[in-house]
């Protein structure tokens, strides 16, 4: 599968990837005999802030578990994130609860996309009440978030140029009592086209989400989009820059529109650190976000 070199900017729920050749590539022989798969653990810790059309802030903090499998032009990941939010906005309008971008070309690494449960919580949770005039003062609720699990083919066009087809399913997991999830599956579906040019690679993304109908949860369908770049900088350091791009699952809000930057670092062989930082472009999107993953390879 194609290692695309980007981080999208709301998923916090996937942070970076090792811009390199093609992972199919990687897991071939010199003679071009297939060798085993590659098995790789991450996590790691992403926060974000934004009052998304409301009075106060809504601030989220998530920790991202995930096993990543990939062999040839395959990949698969289940992902699942430990998630506290504090504010009177959805989950769902936050970087860690929508569904940026495709999942499977997002690498090694977990990235916002990738430690987004892609959750969507309807409102307020546990309600901390003023005594004085029964008026809520914070929300707060934490837990466990839905799993994911997302699949890759990435397909090798020739001349450096690649298309990753991906599809993900939400297992919907989360607590319903706590609003961290709607209790019903999601699905998207995926396109990412990659050109190389020698250590610069260019990309654009495009999705589609079919969200699980819910009475209690009232959600909708959604599309999202995006487009980045990263530079192989050397000595196992990756720059990039990316933008984000998706309608609100909530009928009658504005879409977020995000903008990305993010570092990956080559700790040790088979070891990488990857940190981001994201900020919106409108009262939708986050006011900010970044955190940093931890990725290690297991066989």
């Amino acid at each position: 599968m194609k290692k695309l070199s980007r981080c999208a900017a709301g998923a916090c729920t996937i942070l970076a990837a090792i811009a390199s050749q093609p992972a199919f590539a990687q897991n071939q022989s010199p003679t071009g005999e297939s060798v085993k798969g590659v098995l790789r653990f991450s996590t790691g810790i992403n926060y974000s802030k934004g009052d998304y059309g409301e009075v106060t802030a809504t601030k989220v903090v998530s920790t991202p578990v995930s096993l990543k499998y990939s062999k040839d032009n395959f990949s698969i990941r289940v992902s699942v994130p430990y998630v506290r939010i504090d504010g009177p906005g959805s989950l769902i309008q936050t970087p860690e609860g929508r569904d940026s971008g495709g999942g499977g070309g997002r690498t090694d690494n977990s990235g916002p996309g990738s430690a987004n449960s892609g959750s969507g919580s309807s409102g307020s949770g546990d309600v901390e009440v003023d005594d004085s005039g029964g008026v809520p003062v914070s929300t707060r609720r934490s837990g466990f978030g839905d799993v994911v699990i997302a699949g890759t083919y990435s397909f090798d066009l020739g001349n450096d140029f690649f298309i990753d087809a991906t599809g993900k399913v939400k297992v919907p997991t989360a607590s319903k009592s706590k609003r961290l999830g709607t209790g019903k599956v999601d699905v998207t579906a995926a396109l990412d086209l990659v050109k190389e040019f020698g250590p610069t690679t260019l990309y654009v993304h495009g999705r589609r989400k079919f969200a699980g109908n819910s009475t209690a949860v009232p959600v909708r369908d959604t599309w999202g989009a995006g487009a980045g770049a990263s530079v192989r900088a050397g000595n196992g350091v990756t720059l990039g820059a990316d933008y984000d791009w998706q309608q609100s699952s909530i009928a009658g809000n504005k879409a977020s529109s995000e903008v990305t930057g993010w570092a990956s670092f080559r700790l040790a062989k088979g070891f990488n650190m990857s940190v981001f930082g994201s900020t919106g472009l409108n009262n939708n999107s986050t006011g900010f976000a970044g955190g940093l993953s931890l990725s290690i390879r297991l066989n």
